[in-house]
């Protein structure tokens, strides 16, 4: 089995790129991103800089059985305009979708994000299933909007194309090789480790596993529990436009990475389900302490 995989330099696809790597049954792994990877990718893999924009994706991809996307660009600079981060986050997954229907690949596994459900019906909710809505794009948030419009462009282009289709929606992944951390209000949140979330993009390359699933460990923790965890002993705390206030400066004009709609974010309150993933024989390793320990 040969793996395409896109975004093979950031934080999923690196952890990605080590864990199929030592799958017997994958011969080799063509992985691509537009910067080069900061550590040394597996023997396995092939590494071509490219953007997922290209129009020689079609070209490269050829030969490959299975395409796995995690491109997207996360924290988004003020210094990029609007229009490109969405040109990137969807015209390209619109391309490489149609590379694969262009190859025929049999699989298609795309790294989504519960930040793709529809927000404002999810806060204050428990253990939601994957039949919650997506998000509409309205949102002050991007990366939930780009999510969710990246995952109506794939069912659009893949559409009838014979496809097997996976969507993966994890919450925040955590692990030895993403070693940041949140501070804020004490709303539940649900960390899974790395290690649980290779184990269910590699057992999609292995069998077909249509629609969306949740990726989540079994329990959830507070945000009080990660401070005790991660040794803050205490929180000073400020009103919300203010904390979107010197956001909003800091990202606007100091090149802060995190866009002042993440302050909002630390507001959400709710679980998600993971018993459709497991379901199908996947199940976590790590409960969310743990998992969050492991990145400590």
């Amino acid at each position: 089995m040969n793996i395409f995989l896109t975004g093979a330099s950031g934080y999923l696809g690196s952890v990605l790129a080590e864990g199929m790597a030592q799958a017997p049954e994958i011969e080799s792994i063509t992985g691509i991103d537009v910067v080069s990877p900061i550590t040394p990718l597996p023997p396995k893999v092939k590494f071509v800089q490219m953007d997922i924009r290209s129009p020689d994706i079609a070209a490269l991809m050829a030969g490959h059985e299975v395409v796995v996307h995690t491109a997207f660009v996360v924290l988004w600079l003020a210094k990029m305009p609007k229009a490109e981060l969405d040109d990137i986050n969807i015209n390209g997954v619109r391309n490489v979708a149609r590379a694969a229907v262009a190859n025929q690949v049999r699989r298609f596994i795309h790294a989504s994000s519960i930040a793709a459900y529809d927000l404002d019906l999810a806060n204050g909710k428990s253990d939601l299933t994957e039949d919650l809505p997506i998000g509409k794009g309205d949102s002050f948030f991007y990366y939930a909007n780009g999510k969710a419009a990246a995952e109506r462009t794939l069912t659009e282009v893949l559409g009838t194309s014979g496809i097997c289709r996976t969507f993966f929606r994890p919450p925040y992944i955590i692990g030895p090789r993403n070693r940041e951390t949140v501070k804020g209000l004490d709303p539940r949140i649900q960390f899974v480790h790395e290690g649980d979330v290779a184990s269910a993009f590699l057992q999609a390359t292995r069998s077909d596993m249509p629609g969306a699933y949740n990726i989540a460990p079994d329990d959830f923790i507070h945000m009080s529990e990660v401070n005790k965890i991660i040794g803050v002993e205490s929180v000073r705390t400020v009103p919300l436009w203010l904390a979107r206030l010197i956001t909003d400066i800091r990202w606007r004009y100091f090149g802060l990475s995190t866009h002042p709609s993440w302050v909002d974010v630390q507001l959400a309150d709710f679980t998600v389900s993971n018993a459709k993933l497991k379901g199908t024989g996947w199940k976590p390793s790590y409960n969310c302490a743990e998992a969050l320990r492991s990145a400590l």
